[in-house]
C-alpha cells in the first residue's frame, strides 16, 4: 500500500444540494450517497463559483475564482499558466486518471493524465465506444433532438426498455470499476470520475425510468410575483427562441412534473453507480487508504421559477450543491458543517489531506480542520462569491446580492425569510442594498489575485514598519 492516500474525486453535473436523501428530499432514493454521507464530512452550505460547467470545473481544479483563472463561460479554454489539481498531484508521484466527463480544456491538464476513458461519449458518432457498447447489447443510443418529442417534453424521455447498463452514467461507473480492478497498488492514484448526469436530457433507463411518477415529486418553488420583481433578463430568457426547450413557458404543469420525475430517476441511477464503485474500492482493499470526494459542478432549476434545466442566473438552485469529503486517515466519520464553503476550497483541502504543500496562488481555504473535527481552528468566511459573465453574487447566511455591473437594477434576497429567492427586495430595501454593495466591493478587493504562478516577484522589508512587502519584477 502506498504511503500517501489515494484520491477518488467524484463529480456530477447539474446535481442540486436539496435533491438527495441525506439533504432532506422527501422523495428521492439515494442509499449509496446517503451511506457515504454517514461516514463523511457533509458541507451543508457549499457553493460553486459559476452556474455552468467549464468555469465551475476550472475553479474546482485550480482553487481559483473565474475572474482570475479566466474561464468565464462554457467553451473557454483554461490558461496554460494554471496548475490544476490533477497536474499538481501528478507532480508529487500520483498516477492520474479521468473517467467520464471532466469538461476542462488545457493542454498541460491533458498531458498530466496517465489514463482517460469515456470522456466524450455523449455524441452519437459511430466510433463512440459507448455507442458501440450499447449496439453490442442489441440496443440503440439516442440523445438530444434524436429523442422522441425531446423539446415538447423538456428533455425528459425515460427509457424503461433500455437496460440499466446501457446508460451514460452506468458506462462511466463500469469503466471506473474496471480501472480500480487493474491498479497495481505501487503508486497512489488520483482518479477523477465524472458522471454526465443528472444533466439533461433526462433519460433514466430500466427500473430508474419508472422509479418516480409526476405525482411523486415535491412542489415547485414559484410565486405569482416572482418573475415580475426579477430583472428583465429573466423574462427575456423565456422568450429566447434558440433555447433548446423553447417555448417552455407554454409547457403544462404536468410536463414540468414529468421532467422532475425523470431528473430524480437520473439521480438514483447515479447513486446506484456510486454504490458499485465504492463496493469495488472496498473489494480491492483500497477503501481504507482512499479519500473520497463527492460533489457537483452546479445545480439545476428543474422547474423552479418556471425554468427547466440550468439557466445563466445566480440563484441558490444553481450554486448550492452537495459536497462530501470522506477521509479515512484523520477524518472523524459522520459530521455536518454549516460553514460557508466554496468549490475553490477543495484544492487546498485535498493537498493537506495528502500531506502536500498548498501552492501559494491557490485562493481557497483549507477545510481539513472541519474534516478532523478541529473546527475551532478553521478560518471561516462571512460570504461566498460567484459570477456569471454579466452578473456577480455575494451571499451571506442572511442576504444575497446579485450585482448587475453598469445596470441600475439587480437582485436582493432575505434568505432567512425567503430561502427560495422568490421575493426580490432590491428596490424595496435601499439601505440593505447599499450595505451589501459596499460589502461586495470589499469582498472583491480581498479576492484579488496577487500570487499568480506566472508572476515574477521580489520581497523586501519596509523600514518604517518592519513588515515584509512583495512587489513585481519586469523583464
Amino acid at each position: 500500500m502506498p504511503d500517501k492516500p489515494n484520491v477518488l474525486f467524484i463529480s456530477t453535473d447539474h446535481l442540486r444540494y436539496d435533491k438527495l436523501g441525506f439533504a432532506g428530499d422527501p422523495v428521492i432514493k439515494t442509499p449509496a450517497i446517503d451511506a457515504l454521507a454517514s461516514r463523511s464530512l457533509s458541507l451543508s452550505h457549499y457553493f460553486v463559483q459559476n452556474p455552468v460547467c467549464h468555469p465551475s470545473r476550472a475553479s474546482m481544479m485550480t482553487g481559483r475564482y473565474p475572474c482570475h483563472h479566466g474561464v468565464r463561460w462554457n467553451f473557454n479554454g483554461l490558461s496554460e499558466n494554471e496548475v490544476t489539481l490533477l497536474e499538481y498531484f501528478k507532480q508529487h508521484g500520483y498516477t492520474t486518471a479521468c473517467i467520464g466527463k471532466y469538461h476542462l480544456d488545457q493542454r498541460r491538464f491533458h498531458e498530466a493524465m496517465d489514463y482517460r476513458e469515456a470522456w466524450a461519449i455523449r455524441n452519437m458518432n459511430a466510433d463512440n465506444p459507448f455507442v458501440q457498447y450499447v449496439k453490442s447489447r442489441g440496443y440503440e443510443y439516442k440523445t438530444g433532438f434524436a429523442l422522441p418529442e425531446f423539446r415538447e417534453r423538456l428533455g425528459a424521455v425515460p427509457q424503461p426498455d433500455q437496460p440499466e447498463d446501457c446508460h451514460l452514467d452506468a458506462y462511466v461507473g463500469m469503466k471506473t470499476c474496471e480501472y480500480l480492478k487493474r491498479l497495481d497498488g505501487d503508486a497512489p492514484f488520483f482518479l477523477w470520475m465524472g458522471f454526465y448526469g443528472p444533466h439533461h436530457p433526462y433519460v433514466p433507463s430500466g427500473r430508474f425510468a419508472t422509479m418516480y411518477s409526476a405525482d411523486d415529486v415535491p412542489p415547485f418553488h414559484r410565486s405569482e410575483d416572482d418573475l415580475k420583481k426579477k430583472p428583465v433578463e429573466y423574462r427575456l430568457y423565456f422568450q429566447a427562441e434558440n433555447h433548446k426547450y423553447y417555448p417552455f413557458a407554454d409547457a403544462a404543469e404536468g410536463t414540468f412534473r414529468e421532467m422532475r420525475a425523470a431528473y430524480y430517476g437520473m439521480v438514483s441511477q447515479i447513486d446506484w453507480q456510486v454504490g458499485l464503485v465504492l463496493e469495488t474500492l472496498a473489494e480491492q482493499g483500497l477503501a481504507d487508504n482512499t479519500i473520497v470526494v463527492f460533489t457537483s459542478d452546479h445545480g439545476d432549476f428543474v422547474g423552479d421559477h418556471g425554468i427547466p434545466t440550468k439557466a445563466p442566473f445566480l440563484l441558490d438552485c444553481m450554486l448550492h450543491v452537495p459536497c462530501l469529503i470522506h477521509a479515512p486517515r484523520g477524518g472523524r466519520g459522520r459530521a455536518v458543517s454549516d460553514e460557508l464553503t466554496e468549490s475553490v476550497d477543495l484544492y487546498p483541502t485535498l493537498c493537506r489531506l495528502a500531506d502536500l504543500e498548498v501552492p501559494e496562488w491557490v485562493q481557497g481555504r483549507d477545510l481539513t480542520p472541519l474534516v478532523s473535527g478541529d473546527a475551532g481552528s478553521f478560518e471561516g468566511r462571512d460570504a461566498v462569491y460567484a459570477e456569471a459573465v454579466d452578473k456577480r453574487c455575494l451571499r451571506t447566511r442572511e442576504w444575497k446580492l446579485i450585482h448587475y455591473p453598469a445596470k441600475p437594477y439587480g437582485e436582493l434576497y432575505h434568505l432567512t425569510e425567503d430561502p427560495h429567492e422568490l421575493n426580490n427586495l432590491y428596490d424595496e430595501l435601499p439601505d440593505v442594498r447599499e450595505r451589501m454593495t459596499l460589502d461586495y466591493y470589499r469582498h472583491l478587493d480581498a479576492l484579488e489575485d496577487f500570487k499568480h504562478p506566472s508572476y515574477a516577484r521580489f520581497t523586501g522589508i519596509d523600514p518604517a514598519t518592519g513588515k515584509e512587502v512583495t512587489h513585481y519584477l519586469t523583464w
